[in-house]
């Protein structure tokens, strides 16, 4: 249990914010009613998909269904001559042309010739006298901002005018680049010569010849000299040592083995308290991770973008990882574990979000043995100690699996999970199982004492330009309670 301070309260933001969650809601139903006979639904339904594109005709007109978007009207687009540009389905869902025009997702091309356009390959188009790079994967328009985007969309749904391009399908123009081709060592890479591009900007110094991924996943590459992110040249140089570290879901990191460097994309983490080791790497039981230094323990707070120091370095020589979630040093045993935080004002109105991740000591290191990992229906793995058995997660939250070191309490579920690792797989042992092995006590939570804190405040209230949309919301949103009222009324009577 943690004591935290009460926040003040904001006292204009508690007289109006509840009244403002309610119109908030009852709008957002009412609007919901109201628009289920709109376009939309009936292009679902109705439209037709042009070939695997994000693209349909309805009604004479051309739409694009842009990912976490929804439809949106491709503008001035030729019902009759739309079509795909020829490419291959993995890199190409997003790139139109009719008679006139090139589109990207809904966006209208202007320098782009609709007759003479190619694709070269990995995303990259050229007409023979421009050339372009578009994303398959749409993103967060960056060009818009939250505030503008709560007006657009009060005004859309008040008006049905134009819909706010909340989401878009980033390109990127190549300046003077004519001979570009497609580079088949890595995906959105093309090449000009000894040049390469990622994603249509261009790798400062990069060796064509020896450039790879650092790993599987992410952004970050390294030739036989140089490293990068994305597009950026970071400032080392390749040691040969390089690693990829990640939280699911929450974030990713390059780390030098051989420096003990570590970057957050471009953000290089303070070179005064290298060399870094991690703790957590592939944890399903944190939001952060914690890395150790000669002079502290720190933990990189995603939302500030910046290493923070959550205290001394509290372990006894090296660190080493038992499991994902479990590591030892000279003396103790110590775990993982994450929760999420609300902290309320008055009124039970909620003030801020915190996600923790809390590196905890559970137990003296001596008499730890492994049984093996568990890695069917489950993940994890079962350890022994003085004759009891321990169940060391990682299945995580995102499971609702609260916590991370269990002691097995039933011989049933003991005897099932050692037929697991024997090989002797039962499509019992599931998530469910172990949810249900919890809440029958045949499993029991080993706490211990809390070393540190990482916390990261994802969300708070303090802010006036938030208080200021939410009032705006409100009042747009009460109108439109309005508006819709009795359209949608024939619902409810």
């Amino acid at each position: 249990m943690h004591d935290y301070e009460e926040i003040k309260p904001n006292y204009l933001a508690i007289k109006l914010g509840l009244p403002l969650m309610v119109i908030f809601a009852c709008a957002l139903f009412l609007f919901s009613l109201a628009r289920n006979d709109d376009n939309y639904t009936s292009i679902d339904t109705k439209g037709e998909r042009i070939k695997y594109s994000i693209y349909y005709k309805y009604d004479g007109k051309i739409y694009a269904m842009i990912p976490s978007g929804g439809y949106y009207q491709v503008e001035g687009a030729d019902a009759k001559t739309f079509k795909l540009v020829d490419s291959d389905p993995i890199y190409n869902n997003s790139v139109g042309v009719d008679k006139d025009h090139v589109y990207f997702g809904n966006q209208k091309i202007g320098d782009l010739n609709a007759k003479t356009i190619k694709y070269i390959g990995n995303g990259y188009y050229s007409d023979g006298k421009n050339t372009y790079f578009c994303s398959n994967n749409s993103v967060r328009n960056p060009n818009l901002p939250v505030i503008v985007e709560a007006f657009q969309s009060i005004v859309y749904t008040l008006t049905n005018n134009k819909k706010p391009q909340s989401y878009i399908y980033p390109y990127q123009k190549l300046e003077g680049v004519k001979d570009l081709v497609k580079f088949d060592k890595l995906s959105f890479f093309a090449r000009s010569g000894n040049r390469l591009y990622y994603m249509g900007k261009a790798l400062k110094n990069a060796d064509p010849h020896t450039i790879r991924m650092v790993s599987e996943k992410g952004e970050f590459f390294c030739d036989a000299e140089n490293v990068y992110y994305k597009d950026e040249i970071l400032p080392i140089k390749n040691s040969g040592q390089l690693e990829y570290l990640e939280i699911p879901q929450e974030d990713y990191f390059l780390y030098d083995k051989k420096t003990g460097h570590v970057f957050n994309g471009t953000y290089m983490f303070d070179k005064d308290h290298a060399p870094y080791k991690y703790i957590g790497n592939n944890s399903k039981h944190a939001h952060s991770m914690f890395f150790t230094s000669k002079d502290g323990l720190y933990f990189y707070n995603s939302k500030k973008q910046k290493i923070e120091r959550s205290g001394d370095n509290p372990f006894s020589g090296d660190v080493r990882a038992l499991a994902d979630n479990v590591f030892a040093d000279n003396d103790r045993l110590y775990y993982l574990n994450s929760f999420e935080e609300v902290r309320y004002g008055k009124h039970r109105i909620p003030r801020t979000y915190i996600k923790h991740t809390i590196l905890v000591a559970f137990d003296k290191k001596d008499g730890w043995k492994k049984v093996g990992d568990i890695d069917h229906g489950i993940v994890g793995s079962l350890w022994e100690k003085n004759g009891q058995y321990y169940y060391f997660d990682n299945l995580g939250n995102s499971q609702l699996i609260k916590d991370t070191v269990y002691k097995v309490r039933d011989k049933k579920v003991l005897n099932l999970l050692l037929s697991n690792i024997k090989g002797e797989y039962n499509d019992n042992i599931t998530v469910d199982w172990v949810r249900s092995a919890i809440e029958d006590k045949k499993m029991e939570p080993i706490s211990g004492e809390t070393i540190s804190d990482a916390g990261v405040t994802v969300y708070g209230t303090k802010s006036k330009i938030l208080n200021i949309i939410y009032c705006t919301l409100g009042f747009g949103l009460l109108i439109l309670s309005r508006r819709y009222y009795w359209k949608s009324r024939k619902y409810f009577f």
